[in-house]
């Protein structure tokens, strides 16, 4: 049976309170690369991960990016797209126009639409990210789109047919098409590489479906409530070494913790 890890990037691998990945969750993974095929899950780009060298703590089998948008190979060769309908991108931008906000518009590169406001800052030093360059007209496909308002802001005003809005752990709100989440493009790269089962490492609202459809979750210690009512295993904090924890204390991992105890003693 071939099983695939699929990890969040914010809040399970990335600590955003210390903007760095624990040293213990790298070392965890190399322990689990050789037992798993271990994948990305992420609403982040590949173009970010790269900026934040994701792509090189560790050679991954597979990156589910722009929260199930964009898949992409352990070569970084493109698998699989869903771009955003042009007309919903169009009525987007228009109604961020009329109330004078800012949209960024992943196309999978990130550019910034209208001029920054608070909300947005707020943000971006959340995940220790630059505002990205501002565009005029745009006429590349857009695969997500990031809104951005208080904690606990419903975006009403982009309420519509054809999206999904996914509030995250900070001041922003996610837009993908509808019912294409994490979930499924995890589903769909699942197919590719033949694999049966998958456990989900999450902690987001964004990470909800991903977490529902995966034979076994774990969620980090601080998560969002939601998150934690779909876990299997609920362990630390990601700053608290999450990774390791639940690599070291949950049950699915008792087998592999034995090989690896057998191993270590022959050396």
């Amino acid at each position: 049976m071939k099983q695939i890890l699929f990890f969040d990037v914010d809040g399970t691998l990335f600590d955003n309170k210390h903007h760095k990945v624990p040293q213990s969750a790298i070392d965890t993974l190399q322990i689990l690369g050789r037992h798993y095929l271990l994948g990305i899950a992420t609403g982040r780009s590949l173009h970010t991960l790269f900026e934040f060298k994701i792509t090189e703590m560790y050679p991954w089998d597979v990156y589910v990016c722009n929260n199930g948008q964009l898949a992409y190979d352990a070569n970084h060769k493109e698998i699989y797209r869903n771009p955003l309908k042009p007309e919903i991108v169009d009525n987007f931008l228009s109604i961020a126009k009329q109330r004078k906000e800012p949209l960024l518009l992943g196309t999978p590169y990130w550019y910034q639409f209208q001029e920054v406001n608070d909300y947005q800052r707020e943000a971006h030093d959340y995940f220790n990210l630059p505002i990205p360059q501002a565009i005029g007209d745009i006429h590349q496909d857009v695969f997500m789109i990031c809104l951005y308002g208080p904690k606990g802001f419903n975006y009403e005003a982009y309420q519509m047919e054809g999206v999904d809005l996914l509030p995250g752990q900070s001041t922003y709100c996610d837009v993908i098409a509808k019912g294409s989440g994490k979930e499924v493009g995890i589903a769909k790269v699942m197919n590719i590489l033949h694999a049966d089962t998958y456990v989900a490492f999450g902690d987001s609202d964004n990470d909800l479906g991903m977490l529902k459809n995966a034979d076994y979750a774990i969620v980090l210690g601080q998560g969002s409530e939601s998150a934690k009512q779909l876990a299997d295993y609920i362990t630390k904090p990601v700053d608290e070494d999450g990774i390791a924890y639940a690599y070291a204390h949950c049950e699915i991992f008792d087998t592999i913790r034995r090989l690896e105890q057998k191993e270590n003693n022959k050396e």
